[in-house]
């Protein structure tokens, strides 16, 4: 194996280590992709990068014996940064400083490849989803999104909780807000796969800190309460699913669709996809108002809807309980139906990923790694 060939495996070695997976494949199209993100040099910075961002001159020390100035470190951070490899966060004290951390591929690089993704790179995240990835984060367990109405009338007597209330959500929130274009509509477009669902781009909603991402990387533009609330609006007509970050109050929301979406996607693949994602509703359709009209079996992201013996019905393996079927039903005979068995989702961001590494690492590698973050060492 060539010196440059392990410089990128330990560097997959290292994003593996993050909550979510960045497993090997038998192709090596997981190289491709880092090598297509970082350059050789920029790989071996990376190697010395903590989960946990931090300071430029911390991150120097640990290079130890280095011909690399602290100044010319932190320009090809900064540069990093803005390539979408790796995290910047800005120092809460002080705002003009970065800190830097390793960012998992999704939800993490390829997002952060919005607005200049290319048609090679697209191609080999889609490969990369195929071969390993999507089964790798699509799982029966926590996952870093879930799904959530489309800001519907719920069965009777049943009130939506907040953390489902889209409209809540927004309506809560101090802002800021921005919106910026979907990265895997934009990976479709250059692979020549448009999405058949919508003609809109601007369909990923940043709320609150998730603003700063946009801000780091110069894409997207801020938005109004009022404009967000219009982009939902959109997105109910077009028959989207709307995938917020899986935590009580979400840094964004995104606006999907089953042919472009990477999560989607893979869960869509499996027999079982309401298994794979989170959400605390399914669709019942009553048959006596039902006239066969067949429109909800075209705008079901997962071909949950079903025609038996003259009546439509739909499956609950399927069903992912997103309410795009419900306002093209000219005879309302479709209403979500709240599960028995309700899931509540994480608070925190900080919560949801300790979920993440305790269901994949266990509680002994998972205290291994909150030792590493007490003492301040790389993880």
């Amino acid at each position: 194996m060539s010196e440059e060939n392990e410089i990128y495996q330990r560097l997959r070695r290292e994003l593996d280590r993050l909550p979510i997976p960045f497993p090997a494949t038998k192709s090596g199209v997981e190289l491709r992709l880092l090598r297509k993100l970082f350059t050789r040099e920029e790989a071996e910075m990376a190697l010395h990068l903590s989960a946990i961002p931090e300071r430029a001159s911390k991150i120097h020390k640990r290079l130890g014996n280095t011909s690399i100035s602290p100044e010319h470190l932190e320009q090809c951070l900064k540069r990093m940064v803005k390539k979408g490899a790796i995290r910047g966060v800005r120092s809460r004290r002080n705002p003009g400083q970065l800190r830097y951390g390793k960012m998992p591929l999704a939800v993490g690089m390829f997002e952060a490849q919005v607005d200049k993704i290319t048609k090679d790179l697209a191609e080999d995240f889609f490969e990369y989803g195929d071969e390993a990835f999507g089964a790798a984060v699509v799982g029966k367990k926590t996952n870093q999104l879930r799904t959530i109405p489309l800001n519907l009338k719920i069965e009777p007597d049943h009130q939506v909780s907040n953390y489902d209330d889209i409209a809540r959500i927004i309506g809560d929130s101090p802002g800021p807000f921005a919106v910026m274009n979907c990265i895997c509509r934009q990976s479709k477009d250059k692979t020549g796969h448009s999405c058949s669902r919508t003609q809109d781009r601007e369909s990923c909603i940043l709320i609150e800190g998730g603003v700063e991402f946009a801000r780091n990387l110069e894409v997207g533009r801020e938005i109004s309460k009022a404009e967000v609330l219009q982009l939902i609006s959109k997105a109910k007509k077009a028959g989207l699913v709307l995938q917020p970050e899986n935590i009580q109050h979400p840094h964004f929301v995104c606006c999907c669709c089953g042919c472009c979406c990477g999560v989607l996607s893979a869960a869509k693949l499996f027999a079982k996809p309401a298994e794979y994602l989170h959400s605390n509703y399914f669709a019942r359709v009553e048959v006596e108002k039902c006239g066969l009209c067949e429109v909800c079996l075209k705008r079901c992201p997962m071909d949950a809807f079903r025609r038996t013996n003259n009546r439509m019905e739909v499956s609950l393996d399927r069903c992912i309980g997103c309410g795009a079927c419900i306002p093209t039903c000219k005879a309302k005979a479709i209403q979500l139906i709240r599960k028995e068995k309700v899931t509540v989702p994480p608070k925190t961001e900080m919560g949801m990923y300790k979920n993440i590494m305790l269901e994949r690492f266990g509680w002994l590698g998972t205290l291994k790694i909150a030792a590493k973050v007490v003492v301040g060492a790389k993880v």
